[in-house]
Order: structure tokens, then sequence, then C-alpha cells
């Protein structure tokens, strides 16, 4: 049997679920595919879940720190309560977006989508077919390198870990590195980051990220930078010895547990996209502006499957699919994608960055200056006994207009949005320096930020 519909979205999750609600809304036939359960990443294996796991161990670092200031008792992270309480976010999803697909008359298939030609996809035995497609299948772990590869687990393999081992390795600087680091440490591990680059999370300030080493250290992490993995061995004693290479000299690394923290690649090696014809790269799905094929425009393609160029974030992916849809239907050409991107790291504190760093305005000559400063005197910080917050704004010398921020702080994640903001409107120093702020919080620090 050989069905045929308008549109077929490969993959459930933020891009693939927005693309299909709007085609259907629309009127077009839609047909929607998974080789994995409905939802995709960030509910079921990314953002949510670790943000669940996180938030926990911040309110138990809160109250560490004001243990004797309000706070008695003894208390402790467990790790099976936490697994319990992030699986109450993670298990209902796949049933609830699978649902609410077929609800809106959205057809559903499970299986692996692949090509047999532009038009047609195999899922098992059965081929469907359709006048576009939509690619968004998300991202995987790069490839790397190592011999004993395959002794690494992925970050979706830590989420249903029954229990974490004494000493965790964690392979690559990134984000999942750091945040799963700051939590095993937190939950009385031992743990080791390895970084093949100079820098951590490169995309980063470089300034802001040092800080964060900093604070990284103080829980009592080992970070390595400059230090590449070259092989992994499993021990008869069930742990593992890696041989790993820093500057010109060899060193031995043993752990319980070694993690997969170093990037990801696009999730598109099983579509067999050569049969489709459709141009690709290991970011993924090269793409135009509209976010179609340039090499077969009736496939599209959105979030970490589509190599635009652009930042492998969840509300990005949610702005392509959007965009997407609107030339799909609508054949409205789409502008570039020019707005300020605020990115979060939830370590603790947190990273929160937007905007240009500095080593980027070096790069592309963009005159710059700094106003940096460690606030953790302010009372923001002080009533909390914390003393890990540092602020650095980058502003245009000729306009006063932020360009700029990069802050390490509890308080980040919300700082960092109204920065964002801020960037979009254009507003300068003046206009931030200016404005009333509800007071005491940590909005109302910013005048002395500058």
């Amino acid at each position: 049997m050989n069905t045929t519909y308008d549109l077929i979205v490969i993959g459930t999750g933020v891009a693939g679920g927005t693309v299909a609600s709007i085609a259907q809304r629309r009127g077009l036939s839609t047909a929607i595919v998974d080789s994995r359960p409905y939802g995709g990443t960030c509910p079921q294996r990314g953002c949510d879940p670790k943000r669940v796991l996180t938030g926990v161990t911040e309110a138990f670092e809160d109250a560490k720190r004001l243990k004797g200031k309000g706070i008695t008792g003894e208390f402790q992270l467990n790790w099976k309560d936490l697994k319990s309480f992030k699986d109450s976010f993670t298990e209902p999803v796949a049933k609830s977006v699978e649902d609410s697909f077929k609800e809106k008359g959205i057809q559903t298939y499970h299986g692996t989508a692949s090509f047999i030609d532009p038009h047609t996809i195999e899922i098992g035995e059965e081929k469907i077919t359709a006048d576009k497609f939509v690619i968004a299948t998300g991202a995987r772990p790069s490839p790397l390198p190592i011999q004993g590869f395959n002794h690494l687990i992925t970050s979706d393999e830590f989420f249903e870990l029954e229990e974490i081992p004494d000493r965790v390795v964690f392979v690559g600087g990134g984000y999942i590195s750091f945040e799963f680091a700051h939590l095993c440490a937190r939950l009385g591990k031992e743990v080791v980051i390895l970084h093949r680059g100079k820098h951590i999370l490169e995309s980063f300030d470089h300034e802001i990220t040092n800080k964060l080493i900093e604070h990284t250290k103080d829980l009592g992490i080992d970070v390595h930078t400059s230090t590449e993995v070259k092989e992994i061995e499993l021990l008869n004693s069930g742990r593992y010895s890696l041989r790993v290479k820093k500057f010109d000299h060899e060193h031995e690394i043993t752990g319980d547990l070694i993690i997969h923290g170093a990037g990801r690649n696009a999730n598109i090696e099983e579509l067999n996209l050569d049969m489709a014809e459709v141009e690709a790269t290991e970011h993924g799905v090269k793409v135009n502006h509209n976010f179609q094929s340039v090499s077969q425009p009736h496939i599209y393609a959105a979030g970490d499957a589509a190599d635009s160029g652009l930042r492998p974030l969840t509300p990005v992916a949610g702005e392509e699919a959007d965009r997407l849809m609107q030339h799909l239907v609508d054949k409205k050409e789409q502008p570039l994608i020019t707005s300020a991107i605020p990115s979060l790291v939830f370590t603790y504190p947190i990273l929160g960055s937007v905007g240009i760093t500095q080593q980027e305005a070096k790069a592309k000559r963009i005159p710059y200056e700094v106003q940096s400063r460690t606030v953790h005197s302010f009372f923001t910080y002080k009533r909390m006994n914390d003393e890990g917050a540092y602020v650095k704004l980058l502003i245009n010398p000729f306009t006063d207009e932020l360009i700029g921020a990069h802050i390490l702080s509890s308080h980040a994640d919300h700082l960092v949005n109204l920065f964002t903001a801020a960037i979009e409107k254009k507003m300068t120093k003046s206009d931030l320096r200016n404005m009333l702020w509800g007071y005491p919080t940590a909005e109302s620090d910013i005048p002395s930020f500058f």
C-alpha cells in the first residue's frame, strides 16, 4: 500500500511538532514519523529533565550555603529520588504528544524513515509519498576518533541510570559535561572533565567561561583543557582506563563511568538522503533562508537537522519551523534570522550569554568597550551567602548601545532574557541605568553594573 500526503514531517520534537500542527491547521493532509517515542529530545532527554534535576540541586546548594543562618539539620541529594521526580515529567510526554497529533487529524507513524526517491520514504515495509517533506530529526552525539569509543555513554543513557558510581569522567567540555558534572559533584561523586580544546564552551565569552572553571574547580571537579583522549579501556576491575595526551605528555585517568559531552551532529544518517538527492553536511541538511534544501526545494529542514548557521537551541528550532511554514504554505520569502539569541548553561552558578563575545568583537573588528565586575558583594547575592556572581557587558562606544551580555550568577537565567530584550531594542547604557526597577531584585542591580 502506498499512501500519499501533502506533507510528511520526519521528527516529532519542537520543530517537527510545530510544523505538523501548523500544516494540519492550514488544511494540508499531514503525516508525522519518528523512530523514537514522540516528543523529541527537549522534553524527554534534554532541556526539561535537565532543568528538573538542576533545579533541585540549586535548592540544595542554596540551603547548604544558608546552614546556620536560619536553616538547620542535615540534608543530602538522593539520585533515586531525583530520577523519580524527573521521570514524573518525562514519562507522560510521548503519549501526550502523540495523542495531541491524532486529535488534530495528523497521521502518526513509528519507525525509521528512509528515502527511496525524492518523494517517497520507507518505514519498515510501508512506503508513503508526499508533495513536500520537512526533516526535523534533531541531533545525536558526535562520533569521536577514540579507540574504545563504545565505552562512552550518552546523555540519554545518563538520565536513565539507576545509580551513579563514585568516579565519573566527562569527555568534552560542552553544555552536557558541565551541567551534569555540577550535578554529580553535588551528589558527592568524584568528577573529571577532559576537553580537547583550549577553551571550554567555545561559543561563549572566554573570560566568563574561565570564571566558570574557577567555580567548577571549587566544587572539587578536575577540569583539564588541551587534553585529548586517545584510548578507553575496560579493566578487569570493571573500571575504565583513559589514555590521554596533554601537550606532549601522556597520562592515565581512571573512572567508573565515562560520559560523552563532546558535541552533537545532525541526526540524518539513517534518512538515506542520497536517494532523495539532498545535499547535507555533518551539521545537517544544507538549507537556504527559507529553510528549503538547496538541492531539493520541496524538502525543508529545521532545528538541529538543518545546516542553517544558527545555534542548535530549542527556541531557534521553533522559530525556524514557524518561518519555514510561512514559506511552505504561503510562499512568503523569509528574512534572515538576526535576532539576539540567548544561551544558558545550567551549572550553578548559571552561565547566561547573549549578543557578541569579546573574542568575536576582536575578530570582526567591531568597536566595543567592556564593563565587567564581580557582584557577589551586592545585596542580591550577599543575602544568600552566594560568592559566585560576575557580570560582563559589552557596549558600542559610539552609540552607547548594549551589544553583549555575559553573566555568571544564580540569577543569570532571568537577567540574560532581560538583556536580550535590551539588545533587540537597541537600548543604551543610559536607558538601562535610568530605568526604575523593583527593589530589592537582581534586576535592580543593573544600574550598578556600569
